[in-house]
């Protein structure tokens, strides 16, 4: 269920870094798909995609600015 504070994320194949933020699912694959088209993806268009919240994006941005840590680092999966 996507809801308004959604926010979607493309990440790197080595779950180090964040590669583009976006607001809906779709906003994010045209962002991947035109990288891809303008061969600025070093990974052939190979990216991890995640969904969270407005909130933990903030948090994980703030550890990995703050900490100089990798997103894999960083951001702490729920538990299921």
């Amino acid at each position: 269920m996507q809801t308004n504070d959604d926010v979607y994320l493309a990440v790197d194949y080595y779950n180090e870094n964040i590669l583009f933020l976006a607001g809906t699912s779709g906003e994010l694959r045209q962002k991947i798909l035109w990288a891809i088209e303008k061969e600025t993806l070093a990974s052939d268009g190979a990216v991890r995609m995640y969904r969270t919240s407005q909130q933990s994006y903030q948090l994980i941005q703030k550890a990995i600015t703050e900490y100089g840590i990798a997103f894999h680092q960083a951001a702490i999966p729920k538990e299921a």
